[in-house]
């Protein structure tokens, strides 16, 4: 049960909140508010059927349950929540134009790392 709270907390317990920076400006109050919403609702379904849960599958079943359901949902998050670490608000904004953007923000963050590396390199030429 410890395992499975701190996997929890520096996992999948932080992506509801992580969240809000995906959304554009114009809609980002909105958007985190269905979030936190959903966030809690799914809190609420687990405290609602814990203890029926474990009268029927044992407490260690329960855990197994609710372990593979956040499987299912951490490789929901690696398969759909794009990486917008280095990119401006207008940036992650675009890469969500065509479906789910990870493509698109692999895309962006790769021109910037290039482009920081060029800019590094130039930097370092004229010092010398």
């Amino acid at each position: 049960m410890i395992l499975y709270v701190a996997s929890y907390a520096t996992g999948l317990g932080n992506v509801p909140w992580q969240q809000g920076e995906l959304f554009a400006l114009e809609v980002r109050g909105i958007g985190t508010s269905f979030a936190t919403a959903t966030n809690w609702t799914g809190n609420l379904i687990v405290g609602a059927t814990y203890l029926s849960l474990m009268g029927r599958i044992t407490p260690a079943g329960a855990f197994g349950l609710y372990a593979g359901l956040s499987l299912l949902e951490w490789l929901f998050c690696v398969l759909a929540y794009p990486e917008t670490a280095g990119l401006s608000l207008e940036e992650v904004t675009l890469i969500f134009r065509d479906g789910f953007g990870i493509r698109e923000s692999e895309r962006l963050r790769k021109e910037k790392r290039a482009l920081q590396r060029g800019e590094r390199g130039a930097r370092g030429g004229e010092a010398a």
